[in-house]
């Protein structure tokens, strides 16, 4: 019984270790649910890798949303791990200037899919109302309002440069036919 104790004690370090992880990981799902339902106009999940996703993960896509073959989209997103450390790093305070290009693009993620969630199937209607929203990610997840929107800047240079091209549209910019405020000259 004395040689089994010690046996006991080494192998339950790692499971709480990942029930921990486990506990974490859904707590930030259930953070950024929050967000993404207050943009789908809806309640959304939003989930994230676990662990050992997060080894195999070898998806190009940070984010995605699945539609139905009549065109209703699913109850949940899938962010990529870097997308949802990111986010989860932000909303706890842990990023600082030096991180806020790859922050920009976490929270503008978080946004696109959102609208995806709210049944928006075009890439680039998606990509132009996320840029919008994006700030207000930032806020819900702790953001000053000034540094939001410095982020939702950073976030519209950073999709200028690397946006596919369905990702993109004409018609995004203050004033055009994708603004979601019409009456407001901040952009985005």
């Amino acid at each position: 019984m004395r040689l089994l104790a010690p046996v006991v004690a080494v192998m339950a370090v790692p499971v709480l270790g990942i029930m921990a992880m486990h506990h974490q990981q859904r707590a930030n799902e259930l953070r950024l649910a929050k967000v993404a339902s207050a943009i789908a106009g809806r309640p959304v999940d939003v989930h994230c890798p676990g662990f050992l996703q997060r080894l195999v993960d070898v998806s190009p896509n940070a984010g995605s949303v699945y539609f139905s073959a009549d065109g209703r989209p699913g109850n949940y997103t899938e962010l990529n791990g870097k997308t949802c450390s990111t986010l989860e790093d932000f909303a706890k305070g842990h990023t600082d200037g030096d991180d806020a290009i790859r922050v920009a693009a976490a929270l503008h993620v978080l946004a696109h899919e959102s609208f995806h969630l709210a049944g928006v199937r075009n890439e680039a209607e998606a990509d132009c109302y996320g840029l919008q929203r994006t700030a207000f990610v930032a806020e819900r997840l702790g953001a000053d309002p000034v540094d939001a929107q410095r982020l939702a800047g950073l976030a519209l240079l950073e999709r200028a440069q690397s946006a596919p091209p369905e990702y993109r549209s004409p018609q995004c910019y203050d004033g055009g036919a994708l603004d979601l405020d019409l009456g407001s000259s901040v952009w985005p």
